[in-house]
């Protein structure tokens, strides 16, 4: 469903030892874990708030589905495709009710460091002036790993754990962030975390919830990827994302023949190459000298009959320049190739 829905459905993962990695990041208080490692500071490790999650839902048995703080679905139950059926009327259900909060996440972060910089945003929308939510409100953030490769014991099968919460930034009282804002107005949250040496970096997510303290109902949620939508340098060259004119293929150089803003590294339409007939789009030299040849005779055929490389916008290829594609320009491109290209 998570993958059915990744624009409506977040999901936040809390794992009991039996169903996850052997790590101090999942294992209960104790947990075989020496005093002297865990410290004073034990409500600080996720199993303790796994602990603490438990007793909040009241969870009494495994696996434990909490929709939106409130419904509880206890057990696997049927096969999960009879409950794929049974979830996907929740799912639409939940998204169609209207909720005041929008949730924005941005921030920053440099591949190799450590260090997540985060802001976010809530914005209480004018639109729902009536609609005045509780006053025991507060946003909930997450840190979480997606896709942890786990033993799941009781079905001795390995899998991919989704979302599994790694830090509870807003865990601690001290730590929590009350909604103060009215209708219409915006409210900012920031901060940062630290990501540990057995985290996946590329898998991490921010994922922040607007959640009733009393009834725990969620009223809003957003996720964002640290990689994709964090990284300022996606592609690692050393130009930020916003400056890079080609931001997922490294190309210090920035060079761009055409002028058109998208780096030659992954400009397929370079309008100095893409000129009538030739249809692959190679060229020769620094100038973009265009080679129209029998290559460009087989890429048209291809095309024609509906293989090989997709049509792009920039390819010259009518060369009736009639509006349609046909076997009547690949006459002409026979002609202009048999007569040299000219």
């Amino acid at each position: 469903m998570i993958q059915d829905f990744p624009d409506i459905l977040n999901t936040v993962e809390w794992h009991s030892p039996s169903f996850t990695p052997d790590s101090i990041d999942y294992c209960y208080v104790g947990c075989g874990i020496p005093s002297e490692e865990l410290g004073d500071d034990h409500d600080h490790v996720e199993g303790y708030v796994y602990y603490q999650r438990s007793n909040m839902y009241d969870v009494g048995g495994i696996p434990h589905l909490q929709w939106n703080g409130i419904n509880s679905i206890v057990g696997a139950g049927a096969p999960w495709t009879d409950r794929y059926e049974d979830y996907y009327p929740l799912v639409i259900d939940y998204y169609e009710q209207e909720t005041p909060f929008e949730i924005e996440i941005t921030g920053e972060y440099l591949s190799g460091n450590p260090t997540v910089n985060y802001e976010i945003e809530l914005i209480w929308n004018d639109n729902n002036r009536d609609t005045r939510p509780p006053s025991n409100m507060a946003l909930e953030i997450v840190v979480a790993e997606d896709s942890i490769l786990s033993w799941w014991n009781s079905a001795g099968v390995w899998h991919y754990a989704r979302n599994v919460s790694r830090n509870f930034l807003t865990f601690h009282q001290e730590n929590k962030n009350p909604i103060t804002i009215d209708v219409g107005e915006t409210q900012t949250f920031s901060g940062s975390f630290h990501i540990e040496d057995n985290w996946v970096g590329d898998n991490l997510k921010i994922i922040a919830f607007v959640q009733d303290g009393d009834s725990y109902e969620v009223s809003q949620s957003e996720i964002a990827s640290v990689l994709r939508d964090l990284d300022q340098d996606v592609d690692d060259d050393g130009i930020p994302n916003t400056q890079d004119n080609c931001p997922a293929i490294p190309n210090v150089s920035q060079e761009d023949e055409d002028g058109d803003g998208l780096g030659d590294v992954c400009d397929f339409c370079n309008e100095l190459a893409y000129t009538l007939g030739n249809v692959n789009g190679d060229a020769v030299g620094e100038e973009y000298t265009p080679i129209i040849d029998v290559a460009d005779i087989l890429a048209l055929s291809d095309l024609l009959e509906g293989v090989g490389l997709p049509y792009y916008e920039c390819q010259s290829i009518d060369m009736l320049e009639d509006g349609t594609i046909n076997s009547f320009d690949m006459i002409v491109l026979v002609d202009l190739v048999m007569s040299g290209g000219s």
